[in-house]
């Protein structure tokens, strides 16, 4: 059974570790220097942090209905990707995929990455890169369940804590406390 020293122990390493301090800290003074550390927060390139994605199965191609989310990514960038997904009418998968359709009013169908996920409301998060500059510009689509799997009916997905930043790294939508 761990005591309170085990638990407390890691947690001030990596605080000393974070800040470049070397003396022995007391909890009471970790907490004082908390005010003075930047906790880094992306700024969300998406206009949005809750989307719905409606396919009908009424609809020619169902599973292709989807949300342009964002256009024109910038070329030999990194992007982290963070949403959730929840789906009406027991479908049970989401999707989003970094594609470009058309360049100077050409259809290339050039796919970057595709991500397929369960739609059980659980945070993800997923890192791309972009290519050099080969022409193409890449864009953010959300799809209505899994893209290419016909549900055959009516239902919605709805995306929840959507943020695309640049990097690698997720951060909070907000800043912590804030």
């Amino acid at each position: 059974m761990k005591n309170i020293t085990d638990t407390l122990t890691p947690l001030m390493d990596k605080f000393r570790s974070k800040t470049g301090l070397t003396d022995k800290l007391s909890v009471v003074r970790a907490t004082s220097l908390m005010d003075h550390l930047d906790l880094h927060i992306n700024p969300n390139l998406l206009n949005f942090t809750v989307r719905n994605v409606e396919s009908k199965q009424t609809d020619t191609y169902p599973e292709w209905d989807n949300y342009l989310a964002y256009k024109r990514l910038k070329p030999n960038t990194t992007y982290t990707l963070t949403l959730s997904a929840t789906n009406t009418n027991g479908v049970k998968g989401a999707s989003a995929r970094i594609y470009c359709e058309v360049w100077n009013n050409k259809y290339i169908n050039k796919q970057l990455e595709q991500y397929f996920f369960d739609a059980d409301g659980k945070k993800r998060s997923f890192t791309f890169t972009t290519p050099e500059d080969e022409g193409w510009l890449y864009d953010v689509m959300l799809y209505a369940g899994s893209m290419s799997v016909n549900e055959h009916k009516d239902f919605m997905t709805t995306y929840r804590d959507c943020k695309l930043e640049y990097g690698d790294l997720a951060t909070p939508l907000t800043k912590v406390g804030g």
